[in-house]
């Protein structure tokens, strides 16, 4: 088979607020999978990409800029593979992804979309909002202060206004669902998946084994259900499972860093990469 040509396309660091490093470790380590198996791999800033013409076989996005997923999306529409789907990665902006997945049926904590400038305490009041998180809705994420925890409608809305002088024009707002955080990682197109207990003594380990089958298996579901509604292939998310052992998606990630299990996650994404190209590059010549 003729050698396989990579764009892969690092995440601008206005968008990896406190994660630069990191998230070009993994766009990084996924290249250096993909070469040692014969593919030939060129990476591009998404400014780069932006002003590039693009030849190659697949594209590999992290990029989140409105400029580079436009670009994303004419690759695939002409018919290029592309991880993550340019579309998926727009379907992560947080207004978009809540709704998307409360109509699919996915268990999210309930949530508002709102106008940062409207005052809505009374709404939140009226739901029974107690402590809630404020996200940013109408893009991605560029600051830690994008997503915050208030205590209190009184606190979210003091956040909404500043959000608004922020020009940040809508927002999320959601109750905060109390129990123990899993966290997830996954590759949906190969149903790799990971999920391990974060914030219990000792931190990640590679042979976690305080999960049951049983509830990897649940927040396993979740998660692909998410993926698949949402169209990403790479992805990384949060399951917050509480006293009654009930499971809610409470954050969903097109590709995140994988910091904690970088290594496999790298190994897992370029095989799968080649998996849908060999498939792809297969089934055009049959045609």
């Amino acid at each position: 088979m003729a050698e396989i040509s990579i764009a892969a396309i690092l995440r601008a660091g206005i968008f990896s607020p406190n994660h630069i490093a990191n998230d070009a470790a993994i766009l990084h380590a996924v290249v250096a999978e993909l070469r040692r198996r014969g593919c030939q791999v060129k990476v591009y800033s998404e400014e780069e990409f932006c002003n590039a013409v693009i030849d190659e076989d697949v594209v590999l996005a992290m990029c989140r800029g409105d400029r580079a997923v436009e670009k994303i999306q004419h690759l695939e529409d002409a018919g290029l593979l592309v991880v993550n789907s340019g579309y998926g990665i727009e379907n992560c902006i947080r207004m978009i992804m809540v709704r998307l997945l409360a109509q699919a049926g996915v268990p999210v904590p309930e949530f508002f979309v709102v106008d940062t400038d409207v005052d809505v305490r009374k709404q939140l009041l009226k739901a029974g909002f107690g402590p809630c998180w404020v996200k940013k809705g109408d893009a991605p994420v560029h600051h830690l202060e994008d997503i915050a925890r208030c205590r209190h409608a009184e606190e979210a809305q003091e956040l909404l206004h500043e959000f608004f002088f922020r020009h940040i024009s809508k927002a999320v707002v959601s109750k905060d669902v109390d129990g123990e955080k899993i966290r997830c990682y996954g590759v949906a197109s190969s149903g790799w998946f990971h999920a391990f207990l974060p914030f219990r003594s000792g931190g990640f380990k590679e042979d976690d084994d305080t999960l049951s089958q049983s509830l990897v298996q649940k927040v396993k579901d979740i998660c692909m259900k998410a993926a698949e509604v949402l169209n990403v292939d790479v992805f990384g998310c949060d399951i917050v499972l509480d006293k009654d052992g009930e499971c809610q998606l409470v954050s969903f990630d097109d590709w995140p860093s994988f910091a904690p299990i970088r290594k496999e996650a790298a190994r897992a994404i370029a095989k799968s990469v080649l998996t849908r190209t060999r498939k792809a590059i297969a089934a055009s010549k049959r045609l």
